[in-house]
């Protein structure tokens, strides 16, 4: 099986705004009572298990990121939009049949945050991987090192980066990197795990 990028429109509007909002709604306290956790000196305010995760993993990549000067560069995001656009087409797809300028200038700045996010975070985890290497899961918009993601999460724990007060929420943000029944694993020395961090999944044919 070959790893193909296949992204809705809908997936474009949540990582080109979504993402950030509900962050900055999770760290936002709404009463007095002691955080959830904390990140990197910010206190997080939430009771949702999904809402904890982005907000401790949002800005922990982030920095990780700005300390290894990952980042998607014009002629990248170039590339996967009109990676997408050729997909689309050989579907017999136009997102822009119909729509004034105005609205297909909108759609191209969406695919361009799009290829923005997507192309960054396949480079975090592709040097994530590098550094502790482990197996790795299928995700919809690429690989996913899980065991990676683990390990660079309990090292960033042990380092004091971040905090999680309430047990229960920290027993249910933790299953997620260690309950293996809940993941699609690639088979390690596999075709898909070797070309997993080797071939990015914009530039892939199928």
């Amino acid at each position: 099986m070959r790893i193909r990028l296949v992204v809705s429109f809908c997936a474009v509007a949540i990582l080109s705004c979504g993402a950030h909002a509900g962050v900055q709604g999770a760290s936002a306290p709404t009463d007095a009572a002691s955080p959830a956790a904390t990140v990197l000196g910010e206190a997080v305010h939430t009771t949702d298990p999904e809402t904890l995760q982005e907000a401790i993993l949002t800005p922990l990549l982030d920095h990780y990121a700005a300390e290894h000067g990952i980042r998607a560069e014009l002629a990248e995001i170039n590339a996967f939009v009109e990676h997408l656009q050729q997909g689309l087409a050989a579907e017999g797809l136009s997102a822009e049949e119909g729509l004034t300028p105005e609205e297909t200038a909108e759609i191209q700045t969406m695919r361009n945050d799009m290829a923005r996010a997507i192309i960054r975070q396949w480079k975090i985890n592709k040097a994530l991987y590098a550094q502790y290497g482990g197996r790795i899961i299928y995700q919809q918009l690429g690989p996913e090192p899980l065991d990676a993601y683990r390990e660079f999460l309990e090292q960033r724990r042990a380092e004091g980066a971040f905090r999680i007060q309430d047990p229960a929420l920290a027993e249910r943000f933790w299953r997620y990197f260690t309950d293996e029944s809940i993941h699609d694993f690639m088979t390690p020395g596999g075709a898909d795990a070797a070309r997993a961090f080797k071939v990015p999944p914009w530039e892939d044919t199928p």
